[in-house]
């Protein structure tokens, strides 16, 4: 089964129109098919006690006044759609209130809904989205084994299970390899048959693995430049390591569909191995009616007649003519038996 790699842009925009379809050209270029976006509606998710996670804003005053500055109006996000479409990438948007998945449901903007770690507990919100129908994807850094099994438990009660998906992440920004646990992504893989990760450390060889590791989802956070402005900075990739993911990606499912007969590898590989494996010629000059022994023989490139691994077949056999010193062993060089 092919990895689906999402391209988590979040609000890396700056609420500039411009440089979120910017963003999804640059998806796009990468080789990638989804991108996603959050939809954040400060009055209905936030509020002035919430936090920065970290300083790197010096024009907003709180936590709230930057959602608000980089939020998108109804219209803006169709532009953004309509976007993603004209270049055939899908569009993707965590809704981070019932309101904002309200909005984008009545909007028909997203074939299937994404939930950060920080909503995996907010009930409400989860019950809402399961009404619509659409598969969901959950991320589990914010949350316990206990509660992910919990969530399991709820799921299967509302007949929904199975339209979810858990990614394994951890919220830590940028995540050290150290950090990553792919132990608990297995764990997820054993408990629902399937899992995907949400990667946080910034360094395209956490995503690779993921895709050897058969994750059916790998999400990453993508920026322009690894100096570009913004939270999510150094926890991104750049489009280039987006692109080597890609590519790894594509070829990783040929290779594990490729399946080929030995005997035909075998065939196929016919003028090499009479290059590259060793063939049989007289180490010295033998007389007629001699009786050869292993100490008449050498082994050099190419095979023209006996291979190396025939030379027992001709041990003990007596010559029938006179035969040259590194001359080939042909089968004319013996007696009939």
């Amino acid at each position: 089964m092919s990895c689906e790699i999402v391209i988590e842009i979040g609000n890396s925009h700056e609420g500039s129109l411009g440089i979120a379809k910017s963003f999804v050209e640059m998806v796009a270029e990468s080789g990638a098919r989804i991108i996603k976006f959050q939809m954040h509606l400060p009055d209905y998710e936030s509020t002035e006690l919430e936090p920065f996670r970290m300083d790197f804003s010096d024009q907003d005053q709180s936590r709230i006044s930057y959602w608000k500055r980089t939020s998108f109006s109804e219209n803006e996000w169709k532009k953004i759609i309509s976007h993603c479409e004209k270049f055939g990438i899908e569009f993707m948007c965590t809704p981070f209130s019932i309101e904002a998945a309200q909005l984008l449901f009545d909007m028909r903007a997203v074939k299937r809904w994404k939930v950060g770690s920080g909503d995996a507990s907010n009930l409400p919100l989860l019950d809402f989205l399961v009404s619509t129908q659409l598969p969901i994807i959950i991320s589990t850094g914010l949350v316990s084994w206990e509660e992910i099994l919990f969530l399991k438990n709820r799921f299967i009660k509302k007949n929904a299970l199975g339209r979810i998906t858990f990614l394994h992440c951890v919220s830590e920004y940028p995540t050290p390899i150290k950090k990553v646990g792919f132990n608990l992504f297995r764990d997820l893989m054993s408990e629902f048959g399937k899992a995907g990760f949400s990667d946080h450390s910034g360094n395209v060889l956490t995503g690779l693995y993921a895709i050897s590791q058969n994750a059916s989802i790998l999400e990453v956070h993508m920026t322009p430049h690894k100096s570009f402005f913004g939270p999510d900075t150094s926890s991104s990739l750049t489009p280039d390591e987006i692109k080597l993911l890609c590519r790894f990606n594509e070829h990783v499912q040929d290779l594990n569909a490729n399946h080929i007969s030995k005997n035909n590898l075998f065939k196929d590989a016919k003028e090499n191995r009479r290059i590259f494996r060793k063939g049989i010629y007289w180490s010295r000059s033998l007389v007629s009616e001699e009786t050869v022994s292993v100490e008449d023989i050498c082994f050099r490139k190419p095979v023209v007649s006996f291979d190396a691994i025939d030379f027992e077949k001709i041990i003990d056999r007596k010559v029938g003519k006179n035969v040259k010193q590194f001359d080939v062993v042909l089968d004319t060089d013996f007696e009939k038996e």
